[in-house]
């Protein structure tokens, strides 16, 4: 109703605001409704002294104004008393038609009041969707600048490692050992723009994050690891798309530095499937088969920066996150339930703690 309002509203806004169309507009439907009336007199005689002058004040006031809506109004009143009410062809009135005039000038102008209250206020909703759209032009702008230079940050890093890499030649294990190190925030620069490409707009999640996770495992250099996936055919909009990969990136993250010891093999294993207890419910299960939980681990109780990001990333998505030693196998399951319908709850945390998560995941010596 409102939206099919303000439709109206835009087409007609050239009319109020030209004072001469707007009112030219009030005495044509006037003189309309005053035509169809006399039409109607053989049909109705003197039951219904105002029945087309009511539409045509409530659609002048509509399309062309108050100003307009009340000559609208005040016309009516004066042809409805001089043709229509009392005796015919003249001002005078009995008590009867006095009263119904009188109810017919009140409801009239309350018409006109509560159309132009209402037009008022459909200008300002107008309004503020303009201004609204305005800042989220903006701060999408402002964010795509932010990411751009953070990956421009991460390629300065690399070309600079470059140069110390020629500058070492002389030293084969230091141009070996830079040359790891530039090829990680290279690649890292490179997942970085693939997390935040505004291109990546309703993608099919398990390619997408098939791909994103053997070029993060590549970037850390993790060649004995290898990551499996195994998702349901669903697609998701670019917010949910990333706050899900920064959350699985985070989760080989903590695989990486807790679960495999170095130069151990092993596999990650990415699930994404619709849940058997909630049918309005995605579940995303992200398991490695390594050490597993400390018998002390409470994830409940955690304070370390990667379970609070992780934690962070579930509530974005209105989910449920739980992290458990594997039953059958040696290993750790971090499962995420959330809503397959829902709207990402803020959309700015979630990509706040993207950039969180970009700079946890850098290599460490």
């Amino acid at each position: 109703m409102a939206i099919s309002a303000l439709a109206v509203l835009r087409a007609t806004s050239g009319m109020r605001k030209s004072a001469k169309l707007a009112y030219s507009l009030a005495l044509v439907v006037f003189l309309l409704a005053l035509a169809v009336r006399f039409m109607l007199n053989g049909h109705l005689g003197h039951g219904f002294p105002f029945l087309t002058f009511f539409p045509a004040i409530l659609l002048t006031t509509l399309f062309a104004g108050r100003g307009p809506g009340y000559l609208c109004a005040l016309l009516s009143v004066l042809a409805a008393w001089f043709w229509f009410v009392g005796t015919a062809d003249s001002f005078t009135l009995d008590t009867e038609g006095a009263v119904a005039l009188a109810f017919f000038a009140f409801v009239a102008i309350a018409d006109v009041m509560v159309i132009d209250f209402m037009t008022q206020a459909l200008d300002k909703v107008e309004l503020l969707w303009a201004e609204t759209d305005a800042l989220v032009a903006q701060r999408t702008t402002l964010f795509q600048e932010l990411q751009h230079r953070v990956a421009n940050n991460l390629m300065t890093v690399a070309t600079a490692l470059a140069v110390e890499e020629r500058r070492l030649r002389h030293l084969p294990e230091a141009v070996e050992s830079f040359r790891k190190v530039r090829h990680r925030f290279e690649m890292l620069s490179r997942i970085h723009r693939e997390l935040h490409d505004p291109a990546n707009a309703e993608v099919q999640f398990g390619p997408y994050i098939q791909k994103l996770c053997d070029e993060f495992l590549k970037a850390l250099d993790a060649t004995n690891i290898r990551c499996v996936v195994d998702a349901c055919d669903v697609a998701f909009d670019a917010d949910r798309t990333v706050t899900l990969s920064l959350l699985t990136l985070e989760v080989i993250t903590n695989a990486l530095k807790h679960a495999f010891a170095p130069g151990d093999a092993g596999t990650i294993t990415v699930r994404l499937f619709r849940s058997t207890e909630r049918a309005s419910e995605l579940v995303l299960i992200v398991q490695d088969d390594g050490c597993g939980l400390k018998p002390e681990f409470d994830f409940t109780h955690g304070e370390r920066l990667g379970l609070g990001i992780l934690s962070g990333l579930a509530r974005a998505l209105r989910g449920r996150i739980s992290v458990n030693s594997a039953t059958l196998n040696k290993g750790t399951i971090v499962q995420v339930s959330f809503p397959f319908a829902a709207a990402v709850a803020s959309e700015m945390q979630a990509k706040t703690l993207g950039i969180v998560t970009a700079l946890a995941v850098l290599p460490t010596a």
